[in-house]
């Protein structure tokens, strides 16, 4: 078993509750750790038997630009659900900042943190 870690993905998403947080996406920073079987690609050296980690961010700035909700809960646990499915992981963990806020609610950072 081994774990990918991508730390960090800018994106953008239309996300929250407030009026201004509905017409605009906003920056969202995406971190992961996919966890799997590394036997296969260990042996072949090919990246055809493993998790290619430049689909996974493609895959995250696509899920994210689509994307149209209210909650950073619900946006991290769909995505991870997606991330687990799609790339047939063991594990997902899963933390979204949402960075925008900080400064304005006095706080030094605003996580949301899943593991599925």
């Amino acid at each position: 078993m081994g774990k990918i870690q991508l730390k960090g993905i800018e994106v953008m998403a239309r996300i929250g509750w407030l009026e201004e947080e509905q017409f605009a996406p906003q920056d969202l920073y995406v971190s992961l750790e996919l966890a799997y079987d590394f036997s296969p690609i260990g042996e072949s050296d090919e990246i055809s038997q493993g998790v290619d980690y430049r689909d996974v961010i493609s895959f995250v700035r696509e899920f994210s630009n689509a994307y149209d909700g209210k909650t950073l809960e619900r946006y991290a646990e769909l995505l991870a659900g997606e991330l687990k499915e799609k790339f047939s992981v063991s594990k997902v963990r899963l933390s979204v900042d949402k960075p925008r806020y900080v400064k304005k609610l006095g706080l030094r950072e605003i996580r949301v943190e899943v593991e599925r």
